[in-house]
């Protein structure tokens, strides 16, 4: 975001917070970021076997986040989850790259997610998002597994054959997928 003359320049930190689940947790840290002065930009919470686990990237100036860095140690005590905080370095303008979307759907079987990142990995794709989850298919109650995927393509890559090439590996691995432009 492009800052106006005068202002103090936006930077950020990012937070990872962790611990058993119980009502009332994002609002103890939603309500300490704000209370610094500070913008919440960027989270995700998910409950996962019983544990709260929220991700978030933080906005402010200088002053503003090293009023909430100040108070983390109060925030980890007070909420009883374990705390990672880093600022973050200033953005650098990232190579030009188009955002698709990755599903996938298999049976459950280990290693599926590996395998994606193997395979977007060696083609210089970056996943930028990763959502996967069990689920019982009905009426059978056989144990699936599904993936959803941001990914970075770089502009330069050929997107016929990255298709085609995750079509050919969807097939050896008997997995259903489909890659496909996020569309706006």
């Amino acid at each position: 975001m492009p800052e106006l003359p005068g202002s103090t320049p936006t930077t950020h930190l990012v937070m990872v917070l962790i611990g058993p689940d119980r009502p009332g947790l994002l609002e103890q840290v939603s309500g300490s970021v704000m209370d610094a002065g500070c913008s919440l930009e960027d989270s995700r919470m998910a409950v996962l076997a019983g544990f709260c686990c929220i991700s978030m990237a933080v906005s402010g100036n200088w002053k503003t986040l090293g009023k909430l860095e100040s108070q983390l140690p109060r925030l980890e005590q007070d909420t009883g989850l374990n705390l990672v905080a880093r600022r973050a370095p200033p953005e650098e303008s990232a190579a030009p790259a188009m955002a698709y979307s990755v599903d996938v759907v298999a049976l459950d079987q280990v290693g599926i997610v590996h395998a994606l990142a193997g395979f977007f990995t060696s083609r210089g794709v970056n996943v930028r998002d990763l959502h996967t989850r069990v689920f019982r298919a009905q009426p059978t109650g056989t144990r699936m597994f599904a993936a959803n995927m941001v990914i970075d393509i770089p502009a330069e890559q050929h997107l016929a054959s990255l298709r085609g090439d995750f079509l050919d590996f969807c097939d050896e691995l008997n997995l259903d997928g489909v890659l496909d432009p996020i569309k706006a």
